[in-house]
C-alpha cells in the first residue's frame, strides 16, 4: 500500500519521542548513556551494534527498560529476526499503558512475526485509542486477510477507501477478501474503481483484477519501469500481485511462483515485500 502521510507521521513520532526521552536525561545514569548510544548505533546504520548496544542496557542501572526493548526490537527487526522484534515490541508495549502509535509499531510487528491474532488485536487497541486511526489501517485489513476473517478485512478496505480514494492497492485487497468470503464474480463486480494511482504497474494490475488486463502486461509495465529507473519498486508490486491474483484462482503452483519472484526482489523496508514474504511463510506453514 502507499505509505501515508498520517501513518509516516505517527512512526516519526514513535521514534521522536523515544529519543526524546533519552537525550533528555542524558548523563544522569549509566543506563541512559547505553540507551543513547545504541539510538546513535541505529542512526548511523549499524543495528548489530545498536541490539548489542540495547541489550547492555537493559542490564545496567537507570535508564527506560521500554526505550533500549524499544531500540532492540528495531535493531532486530532491521536485522530480520523478526519474531525477536516482536517479542521486544510486546515487552516495551508492556510496561505501562501504550499508546496508539506503540500498539500500530506492535501490530506490524506481529504481522513480521507471522502471528495475526496478535497483529490484529493490536491494531485495534490502537483504533480503540484513537477513533480517528480506525479508517488508516489499511494494515489490520491485511492482517484480517491472513487471518481468514474476509468479510472483516472487506470492511477495512471499504473504509479505508473514505481517506484514500485513488489507491489500487486498496481495491486489490478488497478484491482478494470478497473473492475469499463471496467468489470471483462477487469480487469483480464490486472492484472498488480507481483512476488516479500513478506507481507503476498499479493501472494494469487493476486492470488485470477488473478481468480486462493480462499479466504480460503487469510484467511488461513494470520490466519498462526498471529499465527507465523510474520505479524501484515495480517488480515487487508486479510479482506480488500476480501471486495473490493466481492464489484467487486456485493456480496454486502459479501463485507460489510470483510470489517468490517479489520475495527475491529483497526489500525489507518495504511493508509489501514483508506482505510478500509473509505469505510464503503461512502459505509453507499449511503444506
Amino acid at each position: 500500500m502507499r505509505s501515508k502521510a498520517a501513518l509516516r507521521l505517527l512512526r516519526a513520532l514513535v521514534c521522536a519521542c523515544c529519543l526524546l526521552s533519552q537525550t533528555a536525561a542524558l548523563g544522569q545514569s549509566e543506563g541512559l548513556e547505553f540507551v543513547r548510544r545504541a539510538a546513535a548505533a541505529l542512526r548511523s546504520g549499524d543495528p548489530a551494534e545498536a541490539e548489542r548496544i540495547a541489550t547492555a542496557a537493559l542490564e545496567k542501572p537507570g535508564g527506560s527498560k521500554r526505550d533500549a526493548l524499544w531500540l532492540r526490537s528495531v535493531a532486530r527487526d532491521r536485522l530480520e529476526r523478526y519474531q525477536e522484534a516482536f517479542d521486544d515490541l510486546t515487552l516495551a508495549a508492556s510496561a505501562d499503558a501504550p499508546g496508539a502509535r506503540t500498539l500500530v509499531a506492535l501490530g506490524e510487528a506481529a504481522f513480521k512475526a507471522g502471528d495475526m491474532r496478535a497483529s490484529i488485536e493490536a491494531f485495534d487497541r490502537a483504533a480503540g485509542l484513537d477513533a480517528d486511526l480506525g479508517p488508516h489501517l489499511w494494515q489490520r485489513g491485511i492482517s484480517l486477510y491472513y487471518a481468514g476473517r474476509y468479510e472483516d478485512g472487506a470492511r477495512q478496505f471499504e473504509v479505508h477507501r473514505t481517506v484514500n480514494p485513488q489507491d489500487v492497492e486498496n481495491s486489490v485487497w478488497h478484491f482478494l477478501c470478497v473473492a475469499e468470503a463471496d467468489g470471483l464474480p462477487a469480487a469483480r463486480a464490486g472492484l472498488i474503481p480507481v483512476s488516479e494511482d500513478a506507481r507503476v504497474p498499479m493501472a494494469e494490475v487493476l486492470a488485470l483484477y477488473g478481468g480486462t488486463g493480462s499479466a504480460e502486461r503487469v510484467l511488461e509495465a513494470a520490466r519498462r519501469a526498471r529499465e527507465s529507473g523510474r520505479a524501484r519498486s515495480a517488480d515487487l508490486y508486479a510479482w506480488l500481485y500476480l501471486g495473490l491474483y493466481h492464489e484467487a484462482l486456485g493456480e496454486r503452483e502459479a501463485a507460489d511462483q510470483s510470489i517468490s519472484r517479489a520475495v527475491a526482489d529483497s526489500q525489507p523496508s518495504h511493508y509489501m515485500w514483508q506482505v510478500a514474504r509473509v505469505h510464503q511463510l503461512l502459505r509453507g506453514r499449511r503444506r
